[in-house]
């Protein structure tokens, strides 16, 4: 191995930054074996790959553990001290490896004492003064929520904050990030999501800190939807590896309620009473959400006289608990029952079960199919919708959940030419015309994509929205489509598209519509 002769100097700071070039010693020997060579660029180079890979790829890659007391702390980072020697070594050039875990100490006698000997800070147990900036993968999370719950954001006392706060710290621990005690709780994340505003064009720019743009927040709010949405599965996958291997992240418990019954039903120690606090919890948030008053009425002065449980099997028994309208929002007095069945009657436990399957009828999706099979159950159901629903005036966006399929416009041209303005299936006309006076037909895969189709002209065909409807939930929609399939292909071989010939009469769509991605 190399040898150096340079003594070491040790050089303090507290900014993080890097050494000076004049105190940097080349090269320090230890006791150690292999230590001794690292160099300060070799361990800037481990600390850049350690932000490239995320702190959970990074110590599988070395195979180390996390650091448990020691860090070193660089540019407002903690980084797992013991595994950045070890990769530093490996970056030392030709003929060096990097080290393995058993190969040498992580405490004061080795680990820490290079890294002090070549200038670099390492804090134990450190709590920071200040938070650093928002990370990219935290901004992404942050954005996701923000779009998908505009312009009503929940408050920093719901579930659903209190939730992104948990899995924004996740995201940051991922990273090494490390804050003081008001580091991500709700409201300094409520606080971010304000912050947002001022990119959204709907606020023109009167966000919170709108004088302050930052690149990477702006290069985040202006991804397309389906790229964020493959970024933020991408950062709960790290987090969940992260957690999978002993990650600890602290969490932010709801701050106490005001009202004195609720404060007792949380620091009780019987947990029926725990719960029903959430369920009083939840219901209020969701009525502020829909700028109502959330008021608990007579509730508080019940449970005070008579107990939580009873109030929780009275309600649930005369099935007037009064709380359907928190359900896929929050936590019910059915949900108590069903957690502590051991608590309550049988017949009140067979009513809460049967009204939470209910719930999950009632409860909104952004998935067509599911969408389709609850509607169906309902109609089955008339008790379920004898009165109108009072429904969502502001629902909340969601980012599509599914990947779109990249389609060539030529082969929806192609197939649309070859129709003539009549359905390929009942051969009827196009039951109207767009805009722009083209006969409107949908483009249906035989084969579908999800099925392993391709998009080809032998693929697709051009049918009516009655058709298409028909082909994807008709009983007889194997038949149909076999049927289709032999349409198409006669077609096909009879069928040549001009040059130039692609009038407007025929060639009626060349812009796919949502219906024709199917």
């Amino acid at each position: 191995m190399p040898s150096g002769t340079t003594s070491p100097v040790k050089w303090v700071r507290s900014s993080g930054a890097d050494p000076p070039l004049s105190v940097r010693p080349t090269y320090w020997h230890a006791d150690a074996m292999g230590i001794s060579d690292i160099t300060i660029e070799a361990v800037l180079v481990a600390c850049k790959e350690f932000d490239e890979l995320g702190r959970t790829e990074f110590l599988r890659k070395y195979g180390f553990g996390a650091s448990r007391t020691y860090k070193l702390f660089r540019d407002g980072k903690y980084y797992d001290s013991k595994a950045i020697i070890g990769a530093a070594h490996g970056h030392l050039g030709l003929g060096y490896k990097a080290l393995e875990a058993k190969e040498f100490s992580g405490g004061l006698q080795q680990t820490v004492r290079v890294i002090e000997q070549l200038g670099f800070e390492v804090e134990k147990d450190p709590v920071p003064t200040r938070n650093p900036d928002w990370s990219r993968d935290e901004l992404i999370l942050a954005t996701e929520f923000y779009l998908q719950h505009a312009p009503r954001i929940p408050g920093q006392h719901s579930r659903a904050l209190i939730n992104l706060a948990d899995e924004i710290r996740a995201a940051a621990a991922v990273l090494g990030l490390k804050g003081n005690e008001k580091f991500r709780n709700p409201n300094g994340v409520y606080m971010k999501l304000m912050e947002l505003r001022k990119y959204d064009d709907a606020y023109q720019g009167i966000g919170l800190g709108h004088e302050r743009l930052r690149d990477v927040e702006l290069e985040v709010w202006t991804l397309p939807e389906g790229v964020l949405l493959l970024e933020a599965r991408r950062v709960r996958k790290r987090i969940q590896a992260f957690l999978e291997e002993g990650g600890i992240v602290p969490r932010v418990e709801r701050p106490l309620p005001k009202s004195a019954v609720l404060q007792g039903l949380i620091e009780s120690e019987d947990p029926v009473d725990n719960h029903v606090a959430e369920v009083l919890i939840d219901w209020q948030d969701v009525k502020r959400q829909e700028g109502l008053s959330a008021y608990l009425g007579r509730e508080p002065g019940q449970i005070k006289k008579y107990g939580a449980k009873h109030i929780v099997e009275q309600r649930v028994r005369s099935r007037a608990s009064g709380f359907g309208e928190v359900a896929g929002f929050g936590e019910t007095y059915e949900n108590v029952v069903d957690k502590h069945p051991d608590r309550f009657p049988a017949d009140v436990v067979e009513i809460a079960k049967k009204r939470l399957a209910d719930f999950g009828l009632m409860e909104p999706t952004d998935d067509r199919q599911e969408l389709e099979r609850r509607t169906r159950e309902l109609l089955s159901r008339p008790d379920l919708i004898n009165e109108p629903p009072a429904g969502n005036p502001n629902p909340c966006k969601a980012i599509a959940s599914g990947y779109a399929f990249i389609r060539d416009p030529r082969v929806v041209a192609f197939t649309q030419f070859r129709a003539r303005g009549k359905c390929d299936l009942c051969m009827q006309d196009a039951p109207f015309k767009r805009a722009d006076d083209t006969p409107y037909l949908e483009t249906h895969h035989v084969l579908p994509l999800a099925e392993g189709g391709p998009d080809t002209v032998e693929n697709c065909a051009a049918v009516c929205p009655n058709c298409h409807r028909a082909l994807h939930s008709a009983g007889n929609r194997d038949a149909l489509a076999e049927k289709l399939r032999a349409k198409v292909a006669a077609d096909t071989s009879l069928t040549m598209l001009p040059s130039g010939s692609l009038d407007k009469e025929h060639a009626s769509d060349a812009k796919a519509n949502p219906d024709d991605l199917q």
